[in-house]
């Protein structure tokens, strides 16, 4: 099929391969002892420092976390003294500086002590020419390799024929990536729109995201050409640990693409089947409900609001479940890529949701009281 225009610059498996392979050559792991390593403070003295191979990183907030783990550095303490401090009306009362760095190193320092972390233990150090340090990995961690993972999906695409696949939105990093990959041959066009079928895939190689693999939707009038989750079937979660039999895993990621793909018509037609599940309350106290059942924020710029106004943009002609999926689903795109599979999830979760189900969120948004429906869009009461 030729991809549309609306597409957010829609781009190969190869290209995303290339994406990843440009950004890995700035890279270097090192599995070294615990005790080869110094932990102290930057040449300016205002931020960690550890010394890996007799060279000097700045651990990343991620990395500082991991280092945290193992010496005892509770995250709410590391959190603290990282984060500069702000008054209850937004201004900010005073900046973290030199000296908490300090305290915060003296903290990791006493967790290293006495032996308290075995001197032998061997840690794999991800570090960049940039000088920062990515992660600090116990040798039990074991990665999947994002190339390996997309030379799979390449494969076996490529084995099954017809178009080849492309992602319509597509992010990475030196060690993460997200995306979803619309499978051109399933596209329908329903009348108000071209449907089809995606997977959601995603996979970090320093423990920030499980690897996964998740039959989802595309309905290509939505303002990037995606939409939510439709969460039918299986998916594949991977976790990062112990030993990986990766043929084991490549036969698990074909066999969910083959079970997945032949489920894509019959979860069109049931996604469309929304629209006739009417509201019996308005638009924005339904969201409303939602977003106090399934944790979307609150306040005047939380994404509870976000979505009200996506739905009254957007999907203000659809008084009924559909409208307000799509509208969860536009407003996860304005979110990082976490807070977007989160969202995206809550949107397509209610494929699944029975009518009684249906009729009992109807009720409860019904007779939200005012103070809780004010609380949740950040007004005051009049």
């Amino acid at each position: 099929m030729q991809f549309s225009a609306k597409l957010r610059n829609p781009i190969t498996i190869d290209e995303a391969i290339d994406s990843l392979l440009d950004s890995q050559r700035a890279r270097q792991d090192y599995t070294v002892p615990i005790s080869t390593t110094r932990f102290g403070l930057n040449s300016q003295g205002n931020a960690l420092s550890v010394e890996v191979k007799g060279r000097p990183f700045e651990p990343t907030p991620h990395a500082m976390k991991q280092m945290a783990n193992w010496c005892g550095v509770s995250h709410a303490v590391l959190n603290q003294y990282t984060r500069d401090v702000y008054e209850q009306n937004g201004e900010i009362r005073y900046k973290r500086d030199a000296k908490d760095t300090e305290l915060l190193l003296a903290l990791f320092q006493n967790g290293m002590r006495d032996g308290r972390i075995d001197p032998d233990k061997e840690f794999r150090f991800r570090t960049y020419s940039d000088g920062t340090l990515r992660a600090m990995l116990s040798t039990q961690y074991a990665p999947v390799d994002n190339v390996w993972y997309l030379e799979q999906l390449k494969k076996i695409f490529g084995e099954l024929g017809g178009d080849e696949p492309r992602f319509v939105h597509w992010q990475d990093n030196p060690d993460t990536m997200f995306g979803n990959l619309l499978l051109g041959d399933t596209v329908v066009d329903k009348g108000d729109s071209p449907y089809g079928g995606m997977f959601s895939i995603g996979n970090c190689e320093i423990g920030t995201r499980r690897l996964y693999q998740l039959l989802a939707l595309w309905r290509q009038v939505c303002t990037n050409g995606m939409m939510g989750w439709a969460q039918v079937g299986d998916k594949i979660n991977k976790v990062h640990r112990g030993t990986i039999d990766l043929n084991d895993l490549s036969g698990r990621i074909r066999s969910n693409i083959n079970e997945q793909v032949p489920m894509i018509g019959a979860s069109i037609d049931r996604f469309i089947a929304l629209r006739d599940r009417r509201l019996e309350v308005t638009p924005d106290r339904m969201i409303a409900q939602i977003a106090q059942e399934h944790k979307l924020t609150f306040g005047q710029n939380g994404q509870a609001a976000q979505t009200a106004i996506e739905w009254g943009t957007h999907e203000a002609g659809q008084a009924n479940l559909f409208g307000i999926v799509n509208a969860i689903t536009r407003a996860a795109q304005k979110y990082d890529a976490d807070e977007q599979i989160r969202l995206e999830g809550i949107g397509g979760s209610f494929m699944n949701l029975s009518d009684s189900a249906w009729t009992r969120y109807n009720s409860r948004a019904k007779n939200m009281e005012d103070k809780v429906y004010d609380k949740i869009y950040g007004r005051v009461a009049a």
